[in-house]
């Protein structure tokens, strides 16, 4: 038995700076023929870093699929990890 659904919402971050929150941009990348997501990554961005060694450099903070163990970017995979989380704790 599956609790109600949860809402899965994409908070995207920004590349201007905010007290506390890095720099970020988000890539998606799409199967070219039916334009459905097959992946979504964010990159960061270390300002203290960059302005202390003057050398700008992005990196890769998280991967969807592999930071949340998604099969794939399908809403039904988004239904289960939230279920996952509902259901475990360790999850959660």
């Amino acid at each position: 038995m599956f609790a109600k659904p949860i809402a899965v919402n994409f908070i995207v971050g920004s590349m201007t700076t905010y007290k506390g929150k890095p720099p970020v941009f988000n890539v998606m990348h799409v199967d070219p023929e039916t334009m459905l997501p097959v992946d979504f990554e964010t990159h960061v961005f270390d300002l203290v870093k960059a302005n202390a060694d003057d050398v700008p450099e992005w990196h890769l903070k998280y991967n969807y699929r592999d930071f949340f163990q998604l099969k794939d970017l399908s809403p039904q995979s988004f239904m289960d990890h939230s279920n996952r989380i509902y259901f475990n704790e360790t999850a959660a």
